[in-house]
């Protein structure tokens, strides 16, 4: 009987916790690294609790040029939060992508062919690849302060031709 009166207690307390999260909003900023871009990049975010445990986040993140590849991408996750300690939340993640690939390509070339050199001269070329995608994954929230937040995020970006994996450590303020 006690184990079940425990059970019962810890159970309101979950829930009266994750409900105090309804309606709650953050703004963050993050840094991220892209697997496939092998590039760091910057991010923005928004949170909105749309249900008790269930949140929303748009986000947007630019990954800085490496060789000569550059790539912007925009996501719209949900997450779970399941409260694990007074000041930590994890979640699973599920979410849609858009990614938007920037080649810039030079295109001098020098060919030798059969002892006659043969000059390629063009201008600076660029092209994008945009996809659609899928990401999952999965995160963790610290409460370091009353109104903000530190975040660690792993997410695995479905995308054809681009899959990745991305890290990111964020910050965001509660409001």
């Amino acid at each position: 009987m006690k184990k079940i009166l425990f059970l019962a207690v810890c159970f309101l307390m979950l829930v009266g916790n994750t409900y105090a999260q309804k309606g709650k909003q953050a703004i963050g900023f993050g840094l991220s690294y892209g697997t496939e871009i092998e590039s760091v990049g910057l991010g923005l975010k928004y949170q909105y609790n749309i249900t008790n445990p269930i949140r929303l986040e748009p986000s947007l993140n630019y990954f800085f040029e490496n060789d000569n590849v550059s790539m912007l991408d925009v996501n719209l996750n949900f997450h779970y939060l399941f409260p694990v300690a007074s000041k930590v939340k994890l979640y699973p993640l599920l979410g849609l992508t858009f990614s938007n690939w920037m080649f810039d390509w030079d295109n001098d070339l020098d060919v030798d062919i059969d002892g006659n050199h043969v000059h390629i001269d063009g201008d600076d070329d660029s092209d994008n690849e945009c996809r659609f995608g899928m990401n999952i994954g999965g995160g963790v929230d610290f409460a370091i302060a009353r109104n903000w937040m530190m975040n660690f995020e792993f997410r695995y970006q479905l995308v054809s031709d681009f899959d990745q994996a991305v890290f990111n450590l964020g910050f965001a303020y509660r409001f």
